[in-house]
């Protein structure tokens, strides 16, 4: 594999010891989860731990940690998963679990990462994204990566007991550079 790095970040699979109190921290803090799926049950050492494992059997799942080249520091992780071989799609998700690296422009940097990965090292045709309506900071990034929005998914989720929309973003192999 390709080394997956710009000058400040570098990302490499997780392994089941990258599962910290730290990790599960994240998962838990409402700030961090807020747009997470993880964030409807309590998350452990274990259950990070599982998740891990899970993903890394799971040949349609390529989860990675996102770590700061300066002091080696995980902060946060991207996976590229629902890789369908067959149609040559997959889905990016991410999140910052370390709040000390939000609004540095480090997300942005990550999806331009996982985006070349998934186009030139998996050979995807398509890229797709979904982010919370009122997840503006997600959305520019991703619109930033050149991903289109597609669709709007009304009242499609619950956020803080409030019904939400999605937006549906995606990119082709030939519109990436």
């Amino acid at each position: 594999m390709a080394e997956l790095a710009t000058e400040r970040v570098y990302l490499r699979p997780l392994s089941a010891q990258d599962a910290t109190q730290t990790y599960a921290d994240w998962m838990n803090d409402p700030q961090v989860n807020q747009y997470l799926e993880t964030r409807h049950s309590p998350q452990s050492v274990e259950s990070c731990r599982a998740f891990i494992e899970h993903c890394n059997a799971d040949p349609a799942s390529h989860l990675f940690g996102i770590f700061l080249r300066q002091g080696d520091r995980h902060v946060g992780n991207v996976k590229l998963g629902f890789v369908n071989s067959h149609y040559q799609r997959g889905q990016v998700s991410l999140f910052i679990g370390d709040k000390a690296c939000w609004g540095q422009g480090l997300s942005s940097e990550v999806v331009r990462l996982i985006t070349a990965y998934g186009f030139d090292s998996l050979g995807l045709h398509r890229l797709e994204a979904g982010c919370y309506e009122d997840n503006l900071a997600s959305l520019r990034i991703f619109l930033k990566a050149g991903y289109t929005v597609e669709g709007f998914m009304r009242e499609h989720v619950t956020l803080n007991g409030r019904r939400m929309g999605c937006f549906w973003l995606g990119k082709l192999h030939n519109e990436h550079a």
